[in-house]
């Protein structure tokens, strides 16, 4: 949920970047950690993973261009490549984008003062001539900045958005830049009959962050009557409940959505969510399976799902969720999710411990790495190189209480 965690200005932390970079959330990551940024963050793991969010994004953007000129359609491919180019920050990306963009006819590439949103990593396709109109001083970089935000809602309503009115646009606009309180009477200037369930939706959350729950609640149950199934409304009113404390309420939201015939992939994989976050395994594993039938497979869910199913003793369904899984750092290999797996099941431990040595020096500040590498060592009987890292990892302050616990029941142990 880091759209909604975002829109009611939930807490950015470097945790929460990290996994938002694991699930391949280059949006949410980028805007976490330029939250940290202006909160006066600076580490080396913060520098990084917004290195690694901007190439991700660039490298959607790239695959989107190299997709456009094989299908010879060079304008498109000018403006995702170009869009790229100003994402990206390591040399070697930037260097593969100025290749395709050799391929690209001179002539066929569009004028800057042309700009169109066909620049999107969503591939959504409208022009937006208002957008010239709507810049101001406050509004600095005004394409790249609608094209981050929208790139980041549901594929299934980025063309709406893109066909809202400009009185619409510039309180949008202004919520997105922080700037909640200034934007309320920009929502009044939106025409009555343009208040549908986007409408209601943005103001909803934006009361929310305001700190006027039961108004933005209601605003937001407004915005499911007018659009039945919206996920961005249902997330939405998700949070808000469980930030009461109504888990209930929660679960019947859920069902309402389902007897009204909302995606059911979506709702049982909500559900998973709640079931888990109240300890109530069975519940949850039911659903993970009905969504997981239903066709889910966002990679978040996929690692929730895997461990379910794990604790279910169903390893070898566990195993494939998490194989499907992309793999770890620019060189793929297996993912960090499946090394975990298969470091617990003690298999394949040489390919666990390339994967997680990689992990090290992608994530030098990271302990849990570190940590996983002691833990292969001792799987494999190297216990002098296992316990001195782990003498080592066990009191850095960086490391999770929990794996903390592991490091200490390990060296009891040894």
């Amino acid at each position: 949920m880091g759209i909604i965690g975002r829109l009611f200005g939930g807490k950015s932390d470097l945790e929460k970047m990290q996994q938002a970079l694991q699930q391949r959330s280059y949006v949410e990551a980028l805007h976490l950690g330029e939250d940290l940024l202006a909160a006066g963050e600076t580490s080396d793991a913060l520098s990084a993973g917004i290195i690694e969010a901007s190439d991700g994004l660039a490298r959607l953007n790239l695959d989107e261009g190299v997709r456009s000129l094989q299908a010879g359609n060079f304008s498109l491919a000018t403006e995702h490549l170009e869009l790229a180019k100003t994402q990206a920050r390591s040399a070697e990306l930037i260097a593969e984008i100025e290749i395709a963009l050799t391929q690209s006819p001179e002539e066929e590439r569009p004028q800057s003062e042309e700009k169109t949103t066909e620049g999107l990593a969503c591939g959504s396709c409208a022009p937006t001539p208002f957008l010239d109109d709507v810049a101001t001083d406050d509004f600095p970089d005004l394409h790249s900045q609608f094209e981050l935000i929208i790139a980041s809602y549901p594929q299934a309503v980025q063309q709406r958005y893109l066909e809202k009115s400009k009185s619409f646009l510039k309180a949008f606009l202004m919520v997105h830049n922080g700037e909640d309180k200034q934007a309320l009477p920009f929502w009044e200037e939106v025409p009555r009959e343009e208040r549908d369930d986007l409408y209601l939706f943005e103001v909803g959350c934006l009361y929310a962050r305001l700190g006027e729950n039961k108004r933005g609640i209601a605003l937001l149950k407004q915005a499911l009557d007018a659009g039945p199934g919206n996920g961005l409304v249902i997330d939405a009113l998700l949070s808000l409940l469980l930030e009461q404390g109504d888990a209930s309420a929660a679960h019947k939201l859920l069902q309402k959505q389902l007897d009204a015939g909302a995606n059911p992939a979506f709702c049982y994989a909500r559900q998973t969510e709640l079931h888990a976050a109240s300890h109530n395994s069975q519940a949850a594993f039911d659903s993970a399976r009905k969504a997981l039938g239903a066709g889910y497979a966002e990679p978040g869910f996929m690692v929730l799902a895997a461990g379910l199913f794990e604790a279910a003793g169903q390893d070898e369904d566990a195993e494939k969720m998490l194989s499907g899984l992309s793999g770890g750092g620019c060189g793929g290999g297996m993912n960090l999710h499946l090394a975990e797996f298969l470091l617990r099941k003690e298999r394949e431990l040489g390919k666990v411990l390339d994967a997680f040595n990689a992990a090290c020096r992608q994530e030098p500040e990271n302990p849990r790495w570190q940590l996983r590498v002691a833990q292969t060592y001792l799987a494999r009987n190297w216990r002098k190189q296992g316990l001195e890292i782990l003498g080592r990892v066990v009191g850095d302050p960086r490391l999770d209480d929990v794996l903390r616990l592991e490091a200490e029941q390990l060296l009891a142990n040894a």
